[in-house]
């Protein structure tokens, strides 16, 4: 693993050999992860205070660029070293606040270049046109901004590549189609998290004249029982409030059922890859899909943890 940062004059410099890393890819929030630790050198300290971004290469393939977020000189058994920490580029969206504001029919190409074009470069596929007003609220994130109105308008979550393009589709199913057999597999566990998933989503408008209520059917026919209560603005549609119910149903059921791989060697998945699993130990058979993707190296070699959730 190689690691160069770049200065705010645009300089460029190379960190001596990494002893350990680790690099976390989400493709969104929570956000790209990573840590890198190497034998210090002196001459590091008046650049290290200039340093803003960094990127990660695997030999010559980059494989993650971002924002430097820490950075820490020791002194250790091991000699004097560096320890430098970091995010995506998805962390200039997340940490960046929105100006409250409301659009009339907005487009999606007006919400990217307002919201993440001052700060990541984006792409998107098609346009959505929003239905009615969309409100950007007090407090909210640029990347709330924009994952708001594509939530609302297209059904789906944007994310960031590795190198830091913000995509306006869909993760799943955009990267490569995997093949996983029990015997490449060093680790596999298998859980299911109830607690914070949503039974049941009771939406009303401020006016207080017209309630929907969301269900989460298959949590309740196990014995799920908990409920939120939202509140809309003024005049929201049904169908913006039902859309509003499911989608917290959705976010809250996020990763509940998970199975966790661990496999030899670095990078060997990325979010939005699709891996068919065939693991008889724990009756794992079909598609998942792969929502997060940690590689890790050190002396003892490079392995990567994948969190998967199965394809419905």
């Amino acid at each position: 693993m190689t690691v160069r940062l770049l200065t705010v004059d645009g300089r460029q410099f190379e960190l001596p050999v990494t002893l350990r890393w680790r690099i976390l890819r989400t493709g969104g929030v929570p956000c790209d992860e990573m840590e890198a630790v190497c034998l210090y050198d002196g001459k590091l300290g008046a650049i290290l205070p200039l340093c803003h971004r960094f990127a990660a290469y695997e030999g010559t393939e980059a494989v993650l660029r971002g924002v430097v977020d820490e950075y820490a000189a020791e002194v250790t058994k091991e000699g004097v070293l560096l320890r430098l920490s970091g995010r995506g580029m998805a962390a200039l969206l997340i940490d960046n606040e929105a100006e409250a504001e409301s659009y009339q029919q907005a487009t999606l190409s007006e919400i990217l270049r307002r919201h993440a074009g001052p700060y990541v470069p984006y792409e998107k596929r098609r346009e959505l046109t929003g239905s009615g007003v969309y409100r950007v609220n007090s407090g909210s994130s640029q990347w709330r901004a924009v994952s708001g109105f594509t939530e609302l308008a297209g059904g789906f979550t944007p994310h960031m590549t590795a190198l830091g393009v913000l995509r306006a589709s869909p993760l799943k199913g955009s990267g490569r189609r995997l093949s996983v057999e029990a015997a490449s597999v060093a680790g596999c566990t298998v859980r299911e998290r109830r607690y914070g998933v949503l039974s049941e989503v009771l939406v009303k408008d401020k006016s207080g004249g017209r309630t929907e209520t969301v269900r989460h059917e298959d949590f309740l026919r196990r014995g799920g029982c908990r409920r939120q209560v939202l509140y809309m603005p003024r005049r929201s549609s049904g169908e913006a409030m039902r859309y509003t119910g499911a989608y917290q149903i959705q976010k809250s059921r996020a990763l509940a059922r998970q199975v966790e791989l661990t496999l030899p060697g670095a990078f060997q998945a990325q979010p939005g890859d699709i891996a068919d699993l065939r693991y008889p130990p724990l009756g794992l058979m079909g598609a998942y899909d792969v929502v997060e993707a940690e590689s890790r190296g050190g002396p003892a070699g490079t392995l990567t943890t994948v969190v998967m959730e199965a394809i419905d």
